[in-house]
């Protein structure tokens, strides 16, 4: 019993971490007129180094794949301080104001 308790909690143990790994990947969002937008989770983890400065507290993103239910909904015009824009806001990183084509792909 104690063995298959151990293995069960095994199991579940790299399943979780597997899944916090997995989410470190490339999403699309629908970006209207502009074009898609395509999010590299690897790249912005990379450079980042804390998943929880955007998925924990009062980060902007939930742990949710686009269009899921309690995903992020990112909409236009851009709001301040919303979503991407906490951080795209020329002070952490680049501006959003002038710099659409950096995120908008046709």
């Amino acid at each position: 019993m104690k063995k298959t308790v151990l293995l069960v909690t095994l199991i579940l143990a790299i399943a979780f971490v597997g899944s916090a790994f997995a989410s470190k990947n490339v999403l699309e969002f629908a970006g209207g007129s502009l074009g898609k937008v395509t999010f590299d989770g690897k790249a912005h983890g990379e450079k980042i180094k804390d998943c929880g400065k955007c998925h924990k507290g009062e980060g902007a993103f939930p742990m949710k794949k686009p269009g899921a239910e309690g995903a992020a909904k990112i909409t236009a015009p851009h709001k301040a301080g919303e979503f991407c824009f906490k951080c795209h806001n020329g002070k952490e990183s680049f501006a959003v104001e002038g710099n659409c084509a950096k995120c908008h792909k046709k």
